[in-house]
């Protein structure tokens, strides 16, 4: 909202307020805060509205001279807890008199429109960041709504206004995509210090990726992949940023590939960059995806990627020119793409 040619009549900036379910460290949060340093704060006021009290990124983003305001909620679409929320806001809104209210992802985006509505703010928008179909009723019913609120729609890729567009029958309105962005000054390998010292690593190769333990993030593709690549590197090794510790299914399945002694988890990092400058090859093996921030980072970085080919990837990583493509699942591929770049980078 930082371009454009439409001014404010009153001049004054417009105060647009966002919502998201919390800020706990992840892709959109990063957006958001990218989003905080860059607006222009003669014509945009921005406030963040987050439906949880938690959240290790509310510091950066009050460091970025942002009113954060929490409202003690759940986000599971059944709490009375959840209602008693949804009513202050309600009457934060009326109280701050926002020109829009831009949502994130599906309890930002209906929280953030039923409030909106009620308290009469002239605008709303909602953001789809992601290719996830409703799981429940009242999941379907809360994108049901967001969308027929909303004034417009954004997503992050061609690919996420597709699916909104063919899988949420409700979506009308006026739709645009806004690809995520890196600032470049942050993720510049030229300037960067990597992590090898830190890790004692030396020169090893090394397979990098930002991944959770949910099974549709595709640990159990990564793991057979990095199992065949060991064959040919056996001092390859596998560092995970975004966990910090094992969880039972991926522990397993690494102890059955025995794989486990070769694997670090770097958990939740503030120093990306750097883990990126560790990386020599970059792998994203999740079933979906919008458009991942790690796999732009990574890029920005000059790190070799191989992504799965769905949703936002192709639009990002051209196959056999900027990176590797591979079918979701398809282990034998990924661990042929991996060899293929260690060769290249020996």
């Amino acid at each position: 909202m930082g371009s454009g040619n439409r001014t404010n009549p009153s001049g004054r900036p417009r105060d647009v307020v966002y919502v998201v379910a919390s800020m706990i460290t992840g892709g959109t949060q990063t957006h958001l805060l990218q989003v905080f340093r860059f607006l222009n704060r003669d014509r945009y006021q921005p406030r963040l509205f987050c439906l949880r009290d938690r959240g290790d990124l509310i510091p950066q983003a009050r460091a970025h001279s942002v009113d954060v305001t929490t409202f003690s909620m759940t986000g599971s679409l059944r709490s009375p807890r959840d209602f008693a929320g949804l009513v202050k806001m309600r009457a934060a809104l009326r109280r701050h008199r926002p020109d829009v209210v831009h949502g994130y992802l599906l309890r930002g985006n209906f929280y953030g429109a039923v409030a909106a509505r009620t308290a009469r703010v002239p605008v709303v928008v909602t953001s789809k960041r992601g290719l996830h179909r409703p799981a429940s009723m009242p999941e379907r019913f809360a994108v049901f709504v967001s969308n027929r609120a909303s004034a417009a729609i954004t997503g992050n890729s061609p690919a996420v206004l597709d699916f909104t567009r063919e899988v949420e029958a409700g979506a009308h309105g006026r739709m645009a995509m806004i690809p995520s962005g890196i600032d470049t000054d942050i993720f510049d390998r030229t300037v960067t210090r990597s992590l090898r010292d830190e890790l004692a690593i030396g020169t090893d190769l090394v397979i990098g990726t930002a991944i959770t333990w949910r099974p549709r993030k595709g640990f159990r593709m990564l793991f057979e992949a990095f199992a065949q690549v060991l064959k040919a590197f056996p001092a390859a090794r596998l560092l995970i940023a975004g966990v910090d510790r094992w969880a039972d299914a991926p522990l397993a399945l690494a102890d059955e590939l025995g794989i486990r002694d070769r694997v670090t988890l770097l958990g939740k990092r503030t120093d990306m960059p750097r883990v990126f400058a560790t990386f020599d090859v970059f792998v994203l093996p999740s079933e979906s995806e919008g458009m991942s921030n790690a796999l732009l980072e990574a890029m920005a970085m000059g790190v070799p990627a191989i992504a799965t080919s769905v949703g936002g990837n192709p639009h990002v990583v051209t196959d056999g020119a900027a990176g590797f493509l591979v079918r979701y699942a398809d282990s034998a591929t990924l661990a042929e793409r991996i060899s293929t770049l260690f060769v290249e980078e020996g």
